[in-house]
């Protein structure tokens, strides 16, 4: 489970979500006011990054049913790029360095989500070949 490059690749993404998490609700006093959001928007923020780390947990967990894993990342790519799209135009007439950041970070997560999904398909087919050689 752990010497496979999905799993560092998993870990990264969770750790990054996990870093916008602390960031949005912890470190600042009032919930993403850098935004200049609304209230709908900030619960909005929170809930779509809890729901992506929540997925890459528990694809994290689903490392011997490769086909379930594919799907949640698949998934979590889809509502990563919702996410992003809505940070994109809500806040579009108020980029500063935060939301950049956080910006970047969206898309730096769908990278490794991506790669996670390459790696997993490559597992597949080496199994596969192993398989037809007996």
């Amino acid at each position: 489970m752990l010497y496979r490059i999905q799993t560092l690749y998993l870990l990264i993404s969770i750790f990054i979500y996990s870093i916008l998490i602390y960031f949005l609700c912890f470190l600042n006093k009032n919930l993403m006011d850098f935004l200049g959001c609304n209230f709908f928007f900030k619960k909005f923020f929170l809930i779509f990054l809890i729901i992506c780390l929540f997925l890459s947990i528990l694809s994290f967990f689903f490392f011997y049913k490769k086909k379930i894993q594919i799907f949640l990342n698949k998934v979590n790519i889809l509502i990563n790029t919702i996410h992003e799209g809505i940070l994109f135009f809500s806040c579009s007439n108020k980029w500063n360095k935060y939301t950049f950041i956080m910006f970047l970070f969206f898309i730096l997560c769908i990278c490794f989500l991506y790669l996670t999904n390459r790696a997993i398909k490559k597992d597949i087919k080496l199994i596969n070949s192993i398989n037809r050689i007996r």
